[in-house]
């Protein structure tokens, strides 16, 4: 058990014993991620005497630790050290800055003559104040000279102006030393230390103040994993770069040395989830999203895979570090194991869904790569693999999962009787769940029936069933996309259909080339939009339909602009055969796109655009199915 009491913190005291350590930040805290305007709102509250809370610290041993309170802490830290930062327009006084503009005598716009006298005013206090010492012994004189040089008229009323600059600052240097002066409540609480991740979860559990992962980095900090093979110290540098980028000099953070982290490998569960979620979706990011410029976030992904392939529902998240500890253990070689198997699943579902994930409409160098299906879904088909492969379990009569154990030494008999019929299928599955939005939502009843009634990627799928998904998408796009000025960029169904087409059609030499691909409209869109405008104001056609984009050589594009391909003679006269062309990117002949060239009314020019996209679609829906469906096609 244990007890508090209530205190008070000068702001100095607070900083210092901050910055000699006395007082450290746990682990399992986020470091400092409040935005500036929370910043400002904390400032503008304490200054106005509002009720801004009060800190929560645990005491052992002369030292205390910041529970709850340290985005406040950090902030008044942040203000202490350099308040100019903190100036802002709030901070201004409206009818003196009007005094002053009225001393400059000019005529002009007084809106911008304004904005940019505030501007050099924000811009004299955060340059030439950097301390607190600053901002309280301020001079004016080279601010009302630098006013001057911008507007010289008002050098007759240099000391008026003078004065008004002081008025507005004095009130900017009462701020400061009000809050200087300002005692924080405190809470100090003694007792048993290993209480303090339930105290952590339940502060943090009460206004959702906190993501559930991040409040798991509290309740799973007990456990302790050695990671020895070095193929794993990925989970180790993830979580040093995570803790480098919480805080800085001013706050250390408690139990957290760089040097003996990496020399032990030693990581607790939350660690090593998290780790293990930022390694995988750094190096399959056609499977997961991958955020390099934020080192602190703490991804779901790694928490979703863990938890699937314990074979937990994922209302059981909360008991993942409790599950892994039993059904796992936590040696060395068991974790290492466990992890090492996830992988080969991983990397077995990335090369059956290549020809979906990884194809040119969706690899450009110089952008960012978006997977083109949710997490959860990928999830579900890594699991699912995992599950076959090294778990046996039964079900009780009330759906829930028994006798369950997890051999990680060997592939079970049922992944061998089910292999073929998942190579064969899951590609398929996974384009018909994108198309038909399966997974739109949360997920995660989806997930918990997949992974324990195990049937959904154990299955057969027809040319029949998967035409029926793609038509169903096709005349919905139709029908949805009412475009005239504005056409939708292309999105995942269109990126995954184009991979489906193009995967089997390019060589090996076009997908390992440094050619870059775009998406581009067969009948450009510039050119519909500008026809389309010439009829009613109420006409629309999709133009962002599948039926009209291909593939197209970057190049190749962006010579022929908003002309089709037929009707640039510059481009016709760079290409050596046309007939390549057609048959390897577009699946036109010239006849396909003259009704653009033609003088139709609104109805014949909507009627000739559908019959394009309808005639162009089913050359498109053999394509797939010719890539998909080869065993069908061919044996009857």
């Amino acid at each position: 058990m244990g007890n508090w009491k209530m205190t008070e913190y000068s702001i100095e005291k607070l900083s210092n014993d901050i910055k000699n350590n006395k007082i450290t930040v746990p682990k399992y805290q986020r470091g400092a991620v409040w935005q500036k305007s929370q910043k400002d709102k904390l400032i503008d509250s304490m200054n106005k005497g509002f009720p801004f809370g009060s800190i929560l610290l645990y005491e052992n041993d002369n030292r205390r630790q910041i529970i709850d309170g340290l985005q406040r802490s950090k902030t008044i830290i942040e203000f202490i050290k350099n308040p100019a930062r903190f100036f802002n327009d709030e901070n201004l006084d409206e009818d003196k800055i009007n005094k002053i503009i009225d001393y400059f005598n000019i005529v002009g716009s007084r809106s911008e003559i304004k904005s940019k006298l505030i501007d050099i005013i924000k811009a004299w206090i955060v340059n030439e104040h950097h301390t607190m010492q600053d901002v309280q012994r301020m001079q004016y004189g080279d601010l009302v000279d630098e006013i001057i040089k911008v507007w010289p008229t008002a050098n007759d009323n240099k000391d008026e102006i003078k004065k008004l600059i002081k008025s507005i600052f004095s009130k900017f240097q009462d701020v400061c030393a009000n809050i200087s002066n300002m005692q924080i409540p405190a809470l100090i609480y003694e007792g048993d230390e290993s209480l303090l991740p339930e105290i952590f979860e339940r502060i943090n559990s009460q206004g959702a103040k906190l993501t559930k992962q991040q409040i798991y980095a509290a309740t799973w900090a007990q456990d302790l994993v050695k990671l020895e093979n070095t193929k794993f110290d990925e989970i180790i540098n993830n979580n040093r770069d995570r803790y480098e980028n919480m805080l800085d000099e001013d706050m250390e953070l408690e139990d957290y040395n760089p040097t003996e982290l990496t020399r032990k490998k030693e990581v607790n569960i939350f660690e090593l989830v998290f780790g293990f979620g930022k390694m995988i979706s750094k190096k399959y990011p056609y499977l997961f999203t991958y955020d390099e410029n934020d080192k602190t976030k703490v991804e779901s992904i790694g928490f979703n895979l863990i938890n699937a392939c314990l074979v937990q529902r994922s209302a059981n998240m909360r008991k993942l570090n409790i599950n892994l500890k039993n059904i796992i253990g936590l040696e060395t070689h068991s974790i290492e194991e466990f992890l090492s198997r996830i992988i080969e699943a991983i990397e077995y579902v990335d090369k059956r869904l290549g020809a979906g994930t990884k194809f040119k409409s969706n690899k450009r160098s110089t952008s960012k790569i978006y997977p083109l299906h949710t997490e959860l879904q990928i999830v579900s088909i890594i699991a699912t693999v995992f599950i076959n492969r090294h778990a046996s379990f039964e079900l009780n009569n009330k759906g829930e999962v028994k006798n369950l154990v997890i051999d990680t030494s060997m592939f079970n008999k049922q992944w061998r009787d089910m292999k073929d019929t998942f190579d064969k299928n899951i590609l398929k599955i996974y384009a018909m769940d994108i198309l038909g939005q399966k997974w739109k939502g949360s997920g995660d009843k989806k997930l918990d029936n997949i992974i324990i009634e195990n049937y959904y990627y154990n299955r057969n799928v027809s040319w029949e069933e998967f035409e029926q998904v793609l038509d169903v998408y096709y005349n919905t796009i139709n029908n949805e996309r009412n475009e005239q000025k504005q056409v939708a960029q292309p999105k995942e169904p269109e990126k995954l259909i184009l991979n489906l087409i193009y995967s089997s059609i390019f060589s090996a030499t076009d997908q390992n080339d440094e050619t870059k691909y775009d998406i581009e409209h067969l009948a450009p869109k510039n050119l519909m939009k500008e026809k389309i405008l010439k009829y009613s104001n109420e006409f629309r056609l999709p133009i962002s339909s599948i039926a009209n984009l291909c593939l197209l050589p970057e190049y190749d594009n962006r010579v022929k602009k908003d002309k089709t391909i037929y009707n640039d003679d510059y481009y016709l006269s760079k290409i050596k055969n046309i007939k390549e062309i057609e048959e390897k990117y577009t699946f036109t002949i010239r006849s396909d796109l003259d009704w653009l060239d033609e003088n139709l009314n609104e109805e014949q020019f909507k009627t000739a655009y559908f019959n394009f996209l309808n005639n162009r679609y089913q050359k498109m829906k053999q394509k797939i199915r010719e890539n998909l469906f080869k065993e069908t096609l061919y044996n009857g």
